[in-house]
């Protein structure tokens, strides 16, 4: 048991990627089956002989319109994305002063710093571009 304590403790910040890996592969298996039930609704209506839905096939070329040039639009993440960051970083900044979990003050300080950079960069980039993308 000691081991694994040893373990985790050396290792504990590999949470963040792993977790960060996970939800970027969920998104991603949830988009893939989100795109089989459009193609699945289109073959539907193709056997009907019905005409589908113009909403629908402007929906179908959503995903392709992120990757011809275009500026993603800001979804209003922007605000949140400054708020954690901001706060994950007071979080460890805290934890590094007062030394809640050992002797970890440098590491901690390290996190803080990156965490305080990100949110920093996510409220230029905010600010730069008003909070959301222009409309076209």
């Amino acid at each position: 048991m000691d081991s694994f304590v040893a373990l985790f403790s050396a290792y504990w910040w590999l949470l963040f990627p792993l977790g960060f890996f996970i939800a970027a592969g969920w998104s991603s298996l949830m988009r893939f089956k989100n795109t089989q039930a459009r193609l699945e609704l289109l073959k539907t209506y193709a056997a009907s002989g019905q005409e589908p839905p113009e909403a629908l096939l402007t929906d179908m070329d959503a995903p392709r319109a992120e990757y011809d040039g275009t500026p993603p639009r800001a979804t209003g993440a922007t605000g949140f994305l400054v708020t954690l960051f901001a706060g994950l970083s007071g979080v460890f900044a805290i934890l590094g002063y007062t030394g809640a979990l050992g002797s970890y003050d440098a590491e901690f300080y390290v996190v803080a710093a990156i965490l305080g950079v990100l949110a920093l960069a996510f409220l230029v980039s905010g600010v730069a571009t008003g909070g959301r993308a222009p409309r076209g």
